[in-house]
């Protein structure tokens, strides 16, 4: 069975002067009719000075205006979507442009510590007393360790180690407390090679021609993978008793 749709109903507001001193005087003797049913609806103003014979004139023709306009009901258009308005070229530009830290994003090399591990940029430890040997490499990424370990150095500015077996040798007995009693400059060089008057190296895993005479090389990480060397700063040529950090 087909439920009959019920027509709405008719809702009607009037907006009326209100007499003053008696009457309403004639500048303000205009009345507006709003007259609705459903969605569509008719507004009109009239003369309005107190009498209802003005009220049912006026709603007779409000409801007759509304009438027409059922029949002929006006066509909405629907709003046009607003469309997404596009990035300045400039900032667009600027989205697509990586940043320098992307550009120059320079490697890292993991220094052990005594609770996990911390990464510290190539160019931050350098060798400089020419040892090339894998467990060289691997001896100053050690030394790098207890230094950061005992609060010497942060990992954040160059540093560079003369001899990686001596400097060790004299920081093998001595614990992060007894390391306080001490400074950075004690046991290695604080600064980049250039402020030593040193060319420092473009390459990291491979020396060019220029860097060839530079006396800095850097750690290189590739060293520290597979070394078969021993781990605890002895050298591969040296028969004395094994040295290791504590």
């Amino acid at each position: 069975m087909t439920k009959h749709k019920e027509t709405p109903p008719t809702i009607i507001t009037l907006t009326l002067p209100t007499p003053e001193g008696g009457g309403i005087a004639p500048e303000r003797a205009t009345a507006t009719l709003l007259i609705q049913r459903g969605e569509l609806a008719h507004l009109r103003q009239f003369h309005y000075n107190g009498q209802m014979a003005d009220l049912i004139v006026a709603i007779r023709e409000a409801h007759e205006a509304l009438g027409l306009v059922e029949d002929n009901p006006p066509v909405i258009p629907d709003l046009p979507e607003e469309k997404s308005k596009p990035a300045p070229k400039a900032k667009a530009k600027a989205a697509q442009k990586p940043s320098a830290d992307e550009v120059d994003e320079e490697p890292t090399i993991d220094i052990p510590l005594k609770k996990g591990t911390t990464a510290v940029k190539i160019s931050h430890l350098k060798i400089v007393g020419g040892e090339t040997d894998a467990a060289a490499y691997r001896q100053a990424a050690l030394i790098a360790g207890k230094l950061i370990d005992g609060k010497l150095w942060d990992g954040e500015s160059p540093i560079r180690i003369d001899d990686v077996y001596a400097v060790e040798k004299r920081m093998k007995y001595l614990t992060d407390k007894d390391l306080s009693l001490f400074t950075l400059d004690d046991f290695v060089q604080v600064g980049a090679a250039a402020d030593a008057g040193e060319t420092a190296p473009e390459g990291i895993a491979m020396q060019t021609a220029d860097s060839e005479t530079d006396s800095s090389p850097p750690v290189n990480p590739a060293a520290l993978e597979g070394v078969t060397a021993s781990s605890n700063g002895q050298r591969p040529d040296d028969e004395s008793d094994p040295i290791s950090l504590s």
